[in-house]
């Protein structure tokens, strides 16, 4: 008695055991893509963002504008500030 045992993955032979009989039909299944219907309406657009940082609420441009300057929180005001100067700064800068 003979054994006929082939794997077939994705319409290639991967092993073969034992084949006494030739391969009579071979059959491929191919699976189409899904197509969705025609796009539905859209959502409503969302905030604009603001595209410089003056037009942010939380950022104080009126003083300290110079070159060098970062923003620093300032709790008092609730508004990020340019300074030079680092008052209340913990810097951890590791071992070398």
């Amino acid at each position: 008695m003979s054994i006929n045992n082939v794997t077939v993955a994705t319409n290639t032979i991967q092993a073969v055991i034992t084949v006494d009989d030739s391969i009579v039909q071979v059959t491929n299944v191919v699976h189409s893509p899904i197509v969705s219907a025609a796009q539905g309406p859209q959502g409503i657009q969302g905030a604009s963002a603001a595209t410089a940082l003056p037009g942010l609420t939380d950022v104080d441009m009126s003083t300290g504008l110079t070159d060098g300057a970062l923003l620093v929180y300032n709790e008092q005001v609730s508004k990020w500030k340019p300074t030079r100067v680092l008052e209340k700064q913990a810097v951890e800068c590791g071992q070398y």
